[in-house]
């Protein structure tokens, strides 16, 4: 049985996969925090009806020639929002827009919905497993 034909473990799957990809985005955030001219990024959220009605539609990677790795700008280009100049609040001298507090708590949030949805990864998984093998409570 292919769990991911499953739409309780196609949208935490997903959304897994989307936060592991905004941890790496946000690392990239504060990395450039003194960089000058840098504004913040971030990854559009996944839209929950969208990976609903998507099916099983998984893009995989392929390694064009020996040696090639594709870099995190090129994997995300069409999810990655940049903040605009009306969002930033705070620059620093050297025209920097990357908050720390703004991004360590984004990574908090990241970190918490990732073992929410874990969570419910291994829940539902352990279900399954009860159900298969008839073992009760």
């Amino acid at each position: 049985m292919n769990l991911s034909t499953l739409n309780v473990f196609r949208v935490a799957t997903v959304k897994m996969g989307w936060l592991s990809e905004r941890q790496g985005v946000l690392a990239q955030n504060i990395a450039n925090a003194d960089t000058p001219d840098y504004r913040a990024k971030d990854l559009k959220a996944p839209s929950f009806s969208k990976t609903m009605s998507n099916g099983n539609h998984n893009v995989k990677m392929v390694q064009t020639a020996k040696g090639h790795m594709i870099g995190l700008e090129n994997t995300m280009n069409s999810r990655l929002i940049k903040e605009r100049d009306k969002d930033v609040y705070e620059v620093s001298p050297n025209d920097n827009a990357v908050i720390m507090e703004e991004q360590l708590i984004k990574i908090s949030e990241s970190s918490m919905n990732f073992k929410l949805a874990s969570s419910i990864y291994s829940k539902n998984l352990s279900m399954f497993k009860m159900a298969l093998n008839g073992t009760g409570r």
